[in-house]
């Protein structure tokens, strides 16, 4: 079972608004991300996080500055760790550069996955709405019910007027 943090952007108004808004929150899962711990600068660019892209090129840079001076082994193991904090740390640091922009947390969620944590959040905030109110103008007449007719006889099963066979 792993959690979600469910992010809004900013014009974002709430759950009572249109439904078709709901497509644009943003799911993140508060876990490990072995994406980020392989392949670090396309995740990085793929989820538009420029800030923190500049910020583990610096790191990645000083790292190489630093292996100049110290051997392979020991540079080696500090790039592994760097990669493995980021990993652990990427979610974070994607919820980070949401609420920089504007973003801001409405919820948790929990799920065996991303689709069952979007519909146990939906299902919920959907229980919290407030009642539609009834509108104030007038009812709907009733609907006249259908009764199949062939000239002026009520058709009433499959025959017409009485039955015929004895």
């Amino acid at each position: 079972m792993g959690t979600y943090i469910v992010m809004a952007p900013p014009e974002y108004e709430d759950l009572t608004g249109d439904p078709r808004q709901t497509d644009r929150l943003e799911f993140v899962p508060d876990r490990f991300s072995f994406l980020a711990f392989l392949f670090s600068l396309v995740w990085l660019l793929f989820h538009r996080m420029w800030l923190v892209f500049l910020g583990y090129l610096a790191l990645t840079l000083a790292i190489e500055l630093l292996a100049l001076s110290v051997s392979s082994q020991v540079v080696g193991t500090l790039a592994l760790l760097v990669s493995l904090l980021f990993g652990f740390e990427a979610q974070a640091l994607r919820r980070w550069s949401l609420e920089r922009k504007g973003w801001r947390m409405i919820g948790i969620a929990d799920g065996s996955g991303r689709a069952e944590a979007e519909m146990r959040f939906l299902n919920k905030a959907a229980r919290h709405m407030p009642e539609q109110k009834p509108q104030t103008h007038r009812p709907r007449p009733a609907p006249t019910p259908i009764i199949p007719r062939i000239g002026s006889e009520q058709v009433v099963g499959l025959t017409l007027g009485p039955e015929t066979r004895q």
